[in-house]
């Protein structure tokens, strides 16, 4: 779900799986959504995860765009 700077709801994203891990944006234009999935313990109300449950997912065409974080040097 993404919210409006307002507080309301701007976009749903359905997933195949119920539990989300994580989200970034990511990729050559930073465009790309990555979002990973638990792969365990499978819960009995989660039945539909099935097979999807563990993956990652790269989610584009969003017409949404993160920010590169600044290199350190080392």
């Amino acid at each position: 779900m993404r919210y409006a700077p307002d507080g309301s709801v701007d976009r749903i994203i359905d997933m195949p799986v119920k539990k989300i891990t994580s989200m970034m944006l990511g990729g050559p234009k930073l465009d790309t959504l990555y979002v990973t999935s638990m792969a365990k313990p499978p819960l009995p109300r989660f039945p539909g995860d099935g097979v999807l449950r563990g993956s990652l997912f790269a989610i584009t065409g969003l017409g949404i765009k993160g920010a590169a974080e600044p290199r350190i040097a080392g």
